[in-house]
């Protein structure tokens, strides 16, 4: 295949560039030139030729293919093949734009070729493999050590499309041990260069996991990652500035969010694209949540920009996690397709793995020293009909029939009015109807419950105007365990 030269529009620091630019040799060809007619005359020439991702071990689809000065182009079509005709004879440069390449910061340009006129003639190109730039930008030390493969990929302003100079980027990730089972989960993070580039390197070539931007105290989403073929390749864009809250996180720490004129719209629908009605879509770690109309439309106002998740959730589906990119003052649209659900087994967790994320949102800080009752482990019954089954043995609750004859409602026995406020993975849960949490907080998801009463409450749960209720906080699979959460590119 033809090799290329790495002459970045980015402007890649010189570390990388240097790094990338041992990739590529001088041009080989693959194939031999065919002799034939061009399609327009004697006097030209024709190139045909596929392009291949090598990342994704696929064609390379919609890859812009110019055969510079000249003005003749050509798009590769499904099957990564492409053809460009009448060619002026000459050297010529061929060059090939795609967003994977801007992502990776690996722009595609040969050295001249000669072009003969009447001659058809035969190339082919492949975007470098994971396993080559891991090679290319990470030391054989490191990735011997720690593994062989590499997350990679630019970070931006979306407000100015800039580079996110000094941002910081974070992977947490579970991996395997050499006979297959589940590691602790561990992190990795790296800095983002003066020309947005950034690359983690010594990454396990079987990982799932989140990874997540941090500027100037504004963060990105946590977007689920996956690695493959010793790659990994995320861009995000993050706001070096914007409108904040100050509030406690899920550990009580203070934490500024970020608000914003953002606005997203889009559809639910399920695995067949048909619509469904009352999915629940919010974004992760906000306030603000939407429930979707009978054509499975749904929109959020006052959003922040960059790359997010959103989270949806709907009864007979899947918890279901997407990245988006949302810009300030313009509406971003996308369509969210959710998978049925599959019961399962209680899965097989190490207890690290589940101590490190019951820790990260502050749970366990609070069952040492808060004055609640705490459920988790095989204190949950995970075979229970519903959620509200297994609140059945929390002290100072009532579980009692709705009314509907199928839904039943939880309830504070310790206050006058019984009313109970219930936060879903750190976020406030707007109840529609009486008991539907049930709908979403599945008995074989749920990781660990924590209940309040009046001032019992931590300071990072509590709803004003309303300290006499009692607080149910419920924590799911999807924050406690982001690997077994239903992922979509």
């Amino acid at each position: 295949m033809l090799a290329f030269r790495s002459l970045s529009s980015f402007r890649l620091s010189t570390s990388a560039l240097v790094a990338l630019i041992g990739l590529v040799a001088a041009p080989v060809l693959a194939r031999a030139q065919t002799q034939a007619t061009a399609p327009a005359g004697n006097g030209f020439a024709a190139l045909t030729g596929f392009v291949n991702d090598s990342i994704h071990n696929g064609p390379l689809v919609d890859a812009l293919v110019v055969v510079e000065g000249t003005g003749r182009s050509g798009l590769t079509k499904m099957d990564g093949q492409f053809r460009i005709d009448s060619i002026p004879p000459g050297p010529h440069r061929i060059s090939i734009t795609h967003p994977l390449l801007d992502t990776l910061g690996v722009p595609m340009r040969t050295a001249e070729y000669k072009f003969v006129a009447g001659t058809t003639h035969e190339l082919e190109f492949a975007v470098p493999s994971g396993e080559r730039l891991a090679a290319a930008l990470c030391s054989a030390a490191w990735r011997e050590r720690f593994g062989p493969a590499i997350v990679m990929g630019f970070v931006r302003d979306p407000d100015n499309n800039g580079p996110a100079t000094g941002a910081k980027v974070e992977v947490v990730y579970t991996g395997t041990d050499i006979i297959g089972r589940k590691m602790p989960p561990s992190s990795r993070s790296a800095i983002v260069d003066s020309t947005g580039f950034y690359h983690i390197c010594g990454m396990p070539a079987d990982m799932n996991g989140k990874v997540q931007v941090f500027r100037n105290g504004v963060s990105s989403g946590e977007v689920p990652i996956e690695i493959s073929r010793n790659i990994a390749v995320r861009a995000f864009s993050v706001a070096a500035h914007q409108a904040v809250a100050t509030a406690k996180n899920d550990s009580g720490k203070i934490v500024r969010y970020a608000t914003g004129t953002a606005r997203l719209t889009g559809r639910v629908t399920d695995k067949l694209g048909r619509p469904l009605e009352n999915a629940r879509v919010m974004l992760q770690g906000g306030a603000k949540m939407a429930i979707t109309k009978a054509n499975g439309e749904f929109a959020l106002d006052s959003l922040p920009s960059g790359t997010q998740a959103i989270v949806a959730r709907r009864l007979g589906f899947g918890i279901t996690e997407q990245a988006v990119e949302l810009a300030s003052n313009t509406a971003t649209r996308t369509d969210i397709k959710m998978l049925d659900y599959v019961p399962t087994l209680a899965p097989v967790v190490t207890e690290a793995a589940e101590e490190s994320g019951l820790s990260k949102v502050g749970y366990l800080d609070r069952k040492r020293s808060s004055l609640g009752y705490f459920m988790d482990g095989k204190m949950i019954n995970h075979q229970s009909l519903d959620f509200a089954d297994v609140m059945r043995v929390a002290p100072g609750l009532r579980v009692q029939p709705a009314g509907d004859g199928r839904t039943y409602v939880i309830t504070d026995s310790r206050s006058t009015n019984g009313c109970v406020n219930f936060y879903l993975d750190g976020t406030p849960w707007q109840t529609m109807t009486p008991g539907d949490i049930s709908d979403v907080a599945r008995p074989d998801e749920i990781v660990a419950v924590e209940v309040y009463h009046g001032s019992e409450t931590p300071a990072e749960f509590q709803t004003a105007g309303q300290s006499s209720c009692a607080t149910v906080v419920i924590w799911t699979v999807a924050r406690v365990r982001p690997d077994n959460t239903t992922r979509r590119r």
